[in-house]
């Protein structure tokens, strides 16, 4: 078993990138590997509650998310000065994340076998 972090950086808005690593995470959790997610810059915005995404032309796997803990993805990060930088909080998220700073970040990084960014 390996420790699998994957660090997402790219808006949900815009590009696959998101959807295509929540599709990894699940894959790599399902064949048991402890799998640590990071969102980061305009990836917070995957996070939150977007219940019509009719006219953003998007599939919303955001609702996805709260199947990490049947997964067993214990370790969901928020960069917390992405957050600030965007004027979000905590209480904007649609499910429940550890802020995370910069120190927290590069503990978990080190704490990693295989980092993986998108």
């Amino acid at each position: 078993m390996r420790n699998i972090m994957l660090i997402q950086r790219h808006s949900p808005f815009n590009t696959s990138h998101g959807r295509e690593s929540f599709d990894l995470a699940m894959a790599l959790a399902a064949v048991e590997h402890n799998v640590t997610l990071l969102f980061m810059a305009d990836a917070v915005y995957q996070l939150l509650s977007i219940n019509d995404t009719s006219a953003l032309q998007i599939k919303p796997y955001q609702h996805g998310f709260k199947l990490f803990d049947l997964y067993e993805i214990e370790h969901v990060l928020v960069c917390q000065a992405s957050l600030q930088q965007r004027g979000l909080t905590a209480a904007d998220l649609a499910i429940n994340a550890t802020m995370a700073d910069q120190a927290l970040i590069q503990q978990s990084i080190a704490a990693q076998h295989q980092v993986i960014t998108s």
